[in-house]
């Protein structure tokens, strides 16, 4: 049995609750779970960790994708590079593996344009790692503002692909809250977000 810990972030309150459960089912198959009726699933593959599959296996395979480019400062910030990004949409259960690293999932009813999404994921998280690892862990403000209005995101912990957060408005996130409480030997706690 494989260990999870889901953290869901209501963006109207000042909460995050916890659930714990354990499952033989695949991470790909939680997200799909988790995936309401009518929504479609993006997955977001940031530069840094497109080491597992080039897009040269992704073409091979027949992936359709969207290359969305940004300029990237080196470590010490002396120079940019442009560093291309990926957007893709999962089809026939096909999801870009997945190792070390924060993994972004888009769930909307919307066909997605993927130049709104470049501006919207770039305003909304221009510093990539911190502002995923930050999120997955403690949420938004009341002030963030998703895609669309009932979309919902998830994001992976950087290290532990079974750790995730999701962010939504409250409707959603009792609708997932609901579908979690399934899940046998499942563990819930509520704390006050900062």
């Amino acid at each position: 049995m494989k260990k999870f810990c889901t953290l869901l972030h209501p963006i109207e309150k000042n909460e995050t609750i916890r659930i714990d459960f354990q499952t033989e089912l695949s991470e790909t198959d939680i997200y799909e779970k988790l995936k309401l009726s009518g929504y479609g699933i993006y997955q977001f593959i940031e530069n840094d960790f497109q080491y597992n599959m080039e897009q040269s296996e992704l073409d091979s395979e027949n992936i359709k994708y969207y290359e969305l480019k940004r300029k990237k400062k080196s470590w010490f910030g002396l120079s940019k590079k442009t560093v291309t990004d990926l957007l893709i949409k999962p089809t026939n259960g096909f999801y870009y593996p997945y190792q070390y690293g924060n993994y972004f999932y888009l769930f909307t009813k919307h066909k997605i344009n993927p130049t709104e999404f470049e501006k919207w994921i770039n305003n909304a998280f221009p510093n990539r790692f911190a502002d995923f690892d930050e999120t997955y862990s403690i949420g938004f403000d009341n002030n963030f503002e998703l895609l669309n209005m009932n979309d919902y995101i998830l994001i992976t912990n950087h290290d532990y692909q079974r750790d995730f957060g999701i962010s939504a408005n409250e409707i959603i996130i009792n609708k997932l809250l609901k579908i979690l409480k399934e899940v046998d030997n499942h563990k819930e706690q509520r704390f006050e977000r900062k």
